[in-house]
């Protein structure tokens, strides 16, 4: 009798121990799986979550630096510092590429190699070969202001773009020379001239402005004066062709 107890007893323990493995492990399991999940309290072999995501090396990907500001010209104080073809902007402070003929500028070193600065305008550089920039070792500088500092160096080319040319000095415009030149042609280039005066030999012209292709181009009468037929007592030797052709400056 106490031998068919003890059996059933162990059958008992058994069936019961077998149940609860079936209705029971699961639920263990899955209690065990919500305290493993990552960034969970108390999880081991995972990694927590941070209050900041993980910035990444600035040479990785996502912070790769631009190209362009890579090739972006430095920052500079005098032309000196930048290439051969640039010069150096006070106002931003950078380098810039040099400026080509008719660009406005402020001094020679703006202007590209073989220009000049004159009234504000990049021109060719004068027959003479003064105020030439050149460029040696890879920096562009001028001439005649290398050895002065850079506010001196400025400060004379302003002054000697504000000179007018004297008689004889080469120009482009009339403005270009001083009271009482005017520019005009010379063989293929242009110098300054005197204004004629009363009774000098003058060109008239049937079109006021259209001086046509005059190698020895003259100036125009001063003021008061008009191009006028010569008359009154001619040498007999002069014919009467001549004489008409022949117009001086005369009073109005």
């Amino acid at each position: 009798m106490m031998l068919s107890a003890r059996r059933f007893l162990a059958v008992y323990l058994t069936l019961f121990g077998y149940l609860w493995e079936v209705y029971a492990g699961p639920t263990m399991m899955n209690s065990n799986a919500i305290k493993n999940l990552p960034g969970a309290p108390g999880a081991k072999g995972t990694d927590t979550v941070t209050p900041s995501p993980r910035t990444p090396a600035s040479g990785s990907f996502g912070h790769k630096i631009p190209t362009d500001s890579l090739q972006q010209s430095g920052v500079c104080t005098v032309d000196e510092e930048c290439e051969g073809e640039e010069f150096c902007n006070d106002a931003r402070g950078i380098c810039l590429p040099c400026r080509k003929i008719r660009k406005r500028c402020t001094r020679d070193s703006m202007c590209c190699a073989g220009n000049r600065c004159s009234n504000g305008v990049c021109q060719a550089n004068d027959m003479d070969g003064t105020d030439i920039i050149k460029t040696t070792g890879g920096h562009k500088h001028n001439v005649t202001g290398e050895h002065q500092a850079k506010k001196t160096h400025t400060s004379h080319n302003h002054q000697q773009n504000s000179v007018k040319g004297q008689e004889g000095d080469t120009c482009l415009r009339s403005a270009d020379c001083s009271e009482g030149l005017c520019c005009a042609r010379h063989f293929w280039s242009r110098i300054c001239k005197p204004v004629l005066s009363e009774g000098q030999v003058c060109t008239r012209h049937r079109r006021k402005g259209n001086h046509g292709l005059e190698l020895f181009q003259r100036c125009d009468c001063g003021e008061g004066l008009t191009c006028r037929p010569e008359k009154g007592e001619r040498d007999h030797s002069v014919s009467r062709t001549a004489a008409r052709n022949l117009h001086t400056c005369q009073r109005r």
